[in-house]
């Protein structure tokens, strides 16, 4: 997982470390950790952190955003574990 997040990061940053802005749409990266976790599965404060390593102003209401985009799209499936707290699934197409 964290080798993704390297990759990402040397998009996003310029020569000299600081923040650029990112081409990458968020919903792709999102599904991109997604397939390179364990069993495409990720609780939502997990993918806050890392996104928030790339993207440091992120927001848990951007994030719940993007995960309703994707499950509208029927690529992910998010459930909630205990209150307060989801887990996203890659929809898996047999």
């Amino acid at each position: 997982m964290l080798s993704i997040v390297n990759a990402l990061d040397s998009v996003i940053r310029d020569e000299i470390g600081m923040p650029i802005w990112n081409p990458e749409p968020l919903v792709n990266i999102v599904l991109a950790l997604l397939k390179v976790s364990r069993d495409g599965k990720l609780r939502e404060d997990e993918i806050l952190r890392m996104l928030k390593y790339t993207y440091s102003e992120i927001s848990r209401k951007e994030l719940l955003k993007t995960l309703m985009l994707l499950e509208i799209r029927g690529l992910i499936r998010v459930v909630m574990a205990k209150e307060n707290l989801l887990v996203a699934e890659l929809v898996r197409e047999d």
